[in-house]
């Protein structure tokens, strides 16, 4: 304990200030300093589906289908959630809060030191979904060394880094950040420097993949594709469908055995052969993305 001579000192007591004078005893407060970021993350499918009444107590249930009573967690939330466990196997979390549909929610976690809180946030639409929502991830520690390590783990469990949003335009909208800024805050709180190929979503187009002579060969009928990348590695891409706007027909294809959807544009030739090319226009992309979304949930693909 410690003296003040000769000082006044402020107090706020609710919306009053107290002074006071003359000698004053003061008693040394530790301060415990906690090292936090907070990130956007765009999330790219609904599952898990989490029981909302289970959640709400601290359990985590999942159903395989449903509506009422459930959260989209995303596979944004299960991975953090599996990064949790990974080091604490008593890891704890929590709904906080949920609203309309079941893109709204917010979900706090404690595991070990760290303290986190997801948070699903839309960008449009009356209902939300994966493609038209982020994630608002906030999360802190005592060791800033050991929040890196966790988030540069988290990071390594993502086949598209978790930092690439849908649309650059709508999320600065909603969140007033930067593509730059959310890249770069991602890139400070790992302590890692993100390369410009990691800022980019890559499309399945000519300038990353190259069609195999045998893949050519095949009809319209097939059930995937064989690419090569820069590499010249095989690339096998599973087809989940087709949609067609404005005369010009779009496979809806994936990694085979990825959780993860592309959407390339089926170029159809004269002699009979199918070749796939990327999708320049964002505003198209987007369109057909969303379009996509329905189709596979509806076929129960996602």
């Amino acid at each position: 304990m410690i003296t003040v001579k000769g000082h006044e000192a402020y107090f706020c007591v609710g919306n009053a200030v107290l002074i006071a004078s003359g000698d004053i005893l003061c008693t040394p407060i530790r301060v415990e300093l906690v090292h936090s970021v907070t990130l956007i993350a765009q999330p790219r499918s609904k599952y898990p589906l989490v029981k909302r009444s289970m959640l709400q107590v601290g359990k985590f249930e999942t159903k395989s289908n449903g509506t009422f009573g459930l959260i989209w967690f995303t596979e944004f939330g299960e991975k953090f959630w599996e990064a949790c466990q990974s080091i604490d196997d008593n890891a704890k979390l929590r709904l906080r809060k949920s609203g309309f549909d079941e893109m709204d929610w917010s979900v706090s976690f404690r595991f070990i030191e760290f303290k986190a809180r997801l948070t699903a946030k839309k960008y449009k639409g009356f209902f939300g979904k994966p493609n038209n929502s982020y994630i608002e991830m906030k999360v802190g520690c005592l060791n800033p060394n050991d929040l890196r390590m966790f988030l540069q783990a988290l990071v390594g469990k993502f086949e598209t880094p978790p930092w690439i949003m849908n649309n650059w335009k709508k999320t600065e909208k909603a969140t007033g950040f930067t593509k730059e800024y959310i890249i770069s805050s991602w890139s400070e709180a790992m302590g890692k420097e993100i390369t410009d190929e990691e800022t980019e979503k890559k499309r399945w187009g000519s300038s990353l993949f190259s069609s195999k002579d045998k893949s050519t060969e095949s009809n319209e009928d097939s059930e995937f594709e064989i690419f090569e990348d820069d590499d010249g590695n095989e690339v096998k891409m599973t087809i989940h469908g087709a949609l067609e706007i404005e005369g010009n027909e779009y496979a809806i294809m994936a990694y085979d055995g990825g959780t993860e959807f592309e959407i390339m544009k089926i170029n159809r030739q004269k002699d009979g052969n199918i070749s796939y090319s990327g999708i320049d226009d964002p505003e198209l992309y987007e369109e057909l993305s969303e379009a996509a979304t329905e189709h596979l949930q509806s076929s129960g693909a996602v």
